[in-house]
């Protein structure tokens, strides 16, 4: 019976193909999960840019060397760290990274410090609609293009790929 199932493994070894995994599944590689996702925070995820390449309301994660993928729908709301994924926290009431610098995020994400938390996390504004500054979450305020946005003045007050344009920051054509 040993000598069968280690026959067995040996010949599955050599053929049998591991299963791909889908969104939000367990994995360890990249090649765990079903194309076009990677794995990033042990979960299997979209790749992205920025937010924007993530669905409505996820965020843009670091996942270091491979660079961002997207946070997961159910980790998109939290009120503890324990409800977030490995190497998450819970900051701004979302699963994101921490950070100590603008450098730690993705590109258009800055780090922000989170009163609540005492601690800093990495923050992609998401272009939520909205009328008033009060139906932004701060620090953005309401753009012409009910859109909201980060309040600047210069280029430095912008997370890296965004410019100051008309005091909101915006990003950068091609960046």
């Amino acid at each position: 019976m040993i000598r069968a199932l280690a026959i067995a493994s040996l010949l599955c070894a050599a053929g049998c193909e591991r299963p791909e995994l889908a969104s939000g599944a367990e994995c360890t590689l990249n090649s765990d999960c079903a194309e076009p996702l990677v794995c990033g925070l042990e979960r299997c995820r979209r790749q992205c840019v920025d937010s924007r390449d993530c669905g409505a309301g996820l965020r843009c994660l670091n996942i270091g060397a491979m660079g961002g993928a997207c946070q997961l729908p159910q980790e998109s709301e939290c009120t503890l760290t324990s409800q977030c994924g490995p190497r998450l926290e819970c900051r701004f009431g979302t699963c994101t990274t921490a950070c100590v610098d603008d450098r730690d995020c993705p590109p258009g994400a800055s780090c922000q410090f989170d009163d609540e938390t005492s601690a800093n996390a990495c923050v992609e504004p998401i272009a939520e609609l909205c009328i008033y500054d009060s139906d932004c979450p701060e620090p953005l305020i309401c753009g012409d293009d009910q859109r909201c946005r980060l309040e600047c003045r210069n280029e430095r007050d912008c997370p890296r790929n965004r410019t100051c344009i008309d005091n909101l920051c915006e990003l950068i054509d091609g960046g």
